[in-house]
């Protein structure tokens, strides 16, 4: 069984109990919805609360910083309480974009890391060309942290291995100019996870596509036969590892 531990169910074109449906008919049993601002997060645990096998994170995409409020976060807190939410997240830096100013998005992110800490929950990390300083507001992060979408090469994935950092490969690992599909050895198997950021990042077979989660095999096929495992093995590795660190009622 594959866990595709990142995922947007409410921005795909389907509803979302299609998208799990197909999913399930590829083998993904298990999906990890995304919160990017306050309402899709409070739709997100909605979610979570009825529909089997799927869980979600509450947070605010660096995109979306302008929300960042003492209210939103109180909402968080409550919702981080609800059924079915396993993390904070989606939050971080992204300095690719800069739709809000850097220092407006750091304030953010230091105030969902220490949310996160304070209710003892994992954290997911947008980080888009910030790495260093995605790294410098994690360290005070006491608790499991996912770096969703990791792009980055040899030092970045020996960094965020000594700080035993979960890295969640999404469809851009099986694109040709990758740097971090040449160096999937380096990761620590115990932390990596396999993910889409679906409707985003459609891997190779389906770029040009929207994004679904039933895409997640093609990562996971990608990355097993770079690892030299099979695509089973991978599947029962990763979603170990994402039950784990969401702490998923999974019987493996």
């Amino acid at each position: 069984m594959l866990v595709d531990s990142h995922t947007h169910l409410l921005m795909l074109d389907v509803p979302p109990e299609e998208a799990v449906r197909e999913a399930a008919g590829a083998g993904v049993g298990v999906l990890v919805n995304i919160g990017t601002g306050v309402e899709d997060s409070r739709e997100g645990a909605r979610l979570a609360s009825r529909m089997p096998n799927v869980y979600s994170a509450v947070g605010i995409h660096p995109h979306n910083a302008g929300e960042h409020s003492t209210s939103a976060l109180e909402t968080l807190a409550e919702l981080a309480s609800e059924p079915g939410v396993v993390a904070l997240g989606e939050v971080g830096l992204d300095y690719y974009r800069d739709r809000w100013p850097r220092e407006v998005q750091r304030a953010l992110f230091e105030e969902v890391v220490s949310l996160a800490d304070s209710l003892r929950m994992p954290i997911v990390i947008h980080s888009r060309e910030a790495f260093d300083d995605t790294m410098d507001v994690l360290k005070a992060a006491r608790g499991p942290v996912v770096l969703h979408c990791f792009e980055g090469g040899e030092r970045e994935i020996r960094e965020a291995s000594e700080r035993g950092y979960y890295l969640g490969l999404a469809g851009n690992v099986t694109y040709k100019n990758s740097e971090t599909a040449r160096h999937l050895h380096l990761i620590d198997p115990e932390r990596l996870l396999v993910e889409t950021d679906a409707p985003y990042l459609s891997p190779q077979p389906v770029r040009g596509r929207p994004n679904a989660p039933k895409n997640v095999i093609h990562t996971a096929r990608f990355v097993a036969g770079r690892l030299g495992v099979s695509e089973e093995e991978l599947a029962a590795l990763t979603a170990r590892n994402a039950r784990d660190v969401f702490r998923l009622p999974l019987e493996l």
